[in-house]
């Protein structure tokens, strides 16, 4: 099956605080659901999105369980390894499927990609 459009979503927001990161894996969600070829990016405090075993303590729902079940269903996750290194985390930390990669990661994925969304 060939799919209509490849789309990047960029996650520059942390998984907490605000609602942009759950706005955007929601919109990875409907795009697939939809047969896009979807692709994510996390940037700065965004890469705490793939951090494994979180643990909001109820003030919101965890987002490991969307983005794992996006993972599961296609989607390609990667994060920036500046921001993870700065950040201490190790891919070891990530959800499952989820891996580090570089700017130029990102700067091919913006440029093989028909659209391109932040977060």
């Amino acid at each position: 099956m060939v799919r209509a459009l490849s789309i990047v979503l960029i996650i520059n927001a942390p998984p907490y605080g605000d609602e942009r990161s759950y706005n955007g894996l929601r919109l990875a969600q409907a795009l697939l659901a939809a047969d896009e070829w979807v692709e994510l990016f996390f940037l700065g405090d965004g890469v705490h999105v793939a951090h494994a075993g979180q643990d909001p303590r109820g003030a919101h729902a965890s987002l490991e369980p969307m983005l794992v079940e996006l993972i599961a269903n296609g989607a390609v996750v990667m994060l920036c390894g500046t921001c993870c290194q700065a950040r201490g985390l190790r891919q070891d930390e990530l959800v499952e499927g989820a891996r580090v990669g570089t700017i130029h990661d990102l700067a091919d994925v913006v440029r093989r990609s028909d659209k391109a969304l932040t977060f």
